[in-house]
């Protein structure tokens, strides 16, 4: 046994990486822990699409408002604006022509009279000559157009116009006698009113679509809870457990579904214990035959050398055969047993590097490597780890060019043994396949026997009572690497 000390910079090494990282993306899916979603792939799911839509959806809708609010709302203060200004200039009007007609008062004196708001300027028209109340504001600055449909068509009219960089709006009245009266007002206040209103409304729109993801992912919780429900229960059945039902609450909506999904679990159940049955049947069946082929080839085998070579040779296939078989029945029997729920768990608190020297061949254990777990306790049923590395040492020696090294370690209180073989690795495709029963991974030169594809089923079925893991991997020497993972316990 070699073993190696490794500090926490060496625990992200190349050796360790793939168990931490690389790893995790390849084990089979019945072992795969669940992950959290990163950010991108959440929006790619059912849930974060509905939110999506219905922020989407929002985000349309309020455009749709804020353009229609904007509208009416600034359509409405303008209309207001050009009535009340224009009512204003009316009887701004006629107390100028009152003025000049019955009192005879000078046309700059009348205008200096006459009411008006704050930056707001009157101009009249009398005998041609202009006259105003602003140095700023003169004929010049009122539009020719303006002009010409109040003094010649004498027609009343208003129009905006730009004085000094500031918009106003300018009104014309048209006078007795070819004269007219102009006021020309300031629109700032109203501006500044559209400004706010249009901030506003551009802030709700840009706030709308976050919060609507939040209102959508929300409210989308509670009407998938049944679709998250029926996916938990679809990977309980998938991970071995028959028994999953699923209760419908009281939701007419689910009602149909966990009726079918019940009655499919149910009849899937009642099959796995018939074939539990059936295999435990065939297996005890077989074991009366099996123990007298075993002690018949074991009475011929002790007068093997009276044999002649072509006997010895049948007498060693025989012997072989009879092994083989006699291995297949002892995995069924333990197959059985532990699908029909009778499976026997003894635990006890080991330190796993001794465990896994003790349980290696003696042949094999200077292959053994410790990295930084010689204190490292697990608490397991013996005889399950036990064949768990049996089968997997196995599985290297005569699949894998032979057993190349197994390596004990454990970080972030989890203990892994590596199982490294020397042969052409296994393709991606064949990683998690190879879990299941009677399936075997493709041969190699050194592969003796063609084995019956049940070993690491078995290596699955006793570290799941273990509350352990296993997937397989690339071995950074370039075979294959099987990853056993067991909860590790805290050091007193």
């Amino acid at each position: 046994m070699r073993t190696t000390s490794a500090q926490p910079g060496e625990q992200a090494s190349p050796a360790a990486a793939p168990a931490r990282a690389g790893s995790a993306r390849r084990r089979s899916r019945w072992q795969r822990p669940p992950v959290a979603l990163d950010r991108r792939a959440r929006w790619r799911t059912l849930r974060g699409r509905a939110a999506l839509s219905f922020a989407v959806l929002a985000f349309a809708l309020a455009t749709v408002m804020a353009v229609s609010v904007w509208a009416t709302v600034s359509g409405f203060l303008v209309l207001q604006r050009e009535r009340s200004a224009g009512t204003a200039a009316a009887a701004n009007a006629a107390e100028l022509l009152r003025d000049l007609t019955q009192d005879g008062t000078d046309p700059s004196e009348a205008l200096a009279q006459l009411p008006r708001e704050s930056g707001a300027t009157s101009l009249a028209v009398v005998d041609d000559a202009w006259f105003t109340t602003s140095l700023e504001v003169g004929r010049t600055q009122v539009p020719a157009a303006l002009r010409d449909a109040v003094l010649s068509d004498g027609v009343p009219s208003r129009q905006r116009i730009t004085v000094g960089g500031r918009t106003m709006l300018a009104i014309g009245i048209p006078l007795p006698d070819g004269g007219a009266y102009f006021a020309v007002l300031p629109l700032e206040e109203l501006d500044r009113t559209l400004t706010v209103l249009g901030v506003v409304l551009g802030l709700a729109v840009a706030l709308v679509p976050p919060v609507a993801v939040a209102l959508g992912w929300w409210v989308t919780q509670a009407a998938l809870r049944p679709l998250a429900r029926l996916s938990e229960a679809a990977a309980r059945v998938a991970g071995g457990d028959t028994t999953t039902r699923i209760d419908p609450r009281g939701d007419p909506e689910l009602v149909p579904i966990a009726a079918s999904f019940n009655a499919t679990a149910a009849a899937l159940e009642r099959r796995v214990r018939a074939d539990a049955r059936f295999a435990t049947d065939v297996a005890h069946e077989l074991r009366s035959p099996l123990t007298t082929m075993l002690a018949a080839v074991s009475l011929v085998q002790d007068g093997r050398e009276r044999l002649p070579d072509h006997g010895r040779e049948a007498l060693d296939l025989l012997a072989s055969e009879v092994e083989r078989f006699s291995r297949l029945v002892q995995d069924l029997l333990e197959m059985s047993r532990a699908e029909a729920g009778d499976a026997d768990l003894t635990l006890d608190e080991v330190r796993l590097a001794e465990f896994v020297e003790r349980a290696l061949p003696e042949r094999l254990r200077p292959r053994l490597v410790v990295r930084g777990a010689q204190d490292v306790r697990v608490r397991v049923d013996k005889r399950r780890l036990e064949r768990v590395l049996a089968n997997l040492v196995d599985n290297a020696e005569r699949h894998g060019g032979g057993l190349a090294a197994v390596t004990v370690t454990g970080f972030d209180g989890v203990a892994h043994v590596w199982v490294d073989d020397a042969g052409p690795g296994i393709g991606e495709a064949d990683r998690e396949r190879i879990f299941e029963r009677f399936t075997r991974a493709p041969r190699t030169g050194r592969d003796s026997t063609s084995g019956v594809g049940l070993g690491l089923a078995l290596v699955v079925g006793h570290l799941q009572l273990l509350g352990g893991q296993v997937w397989a991997e690339p071995s950074p020497q370039g075979g294959a690497r099987f990853v056993v993972t067991l909860p590790a316990q805290e050091q007193s």
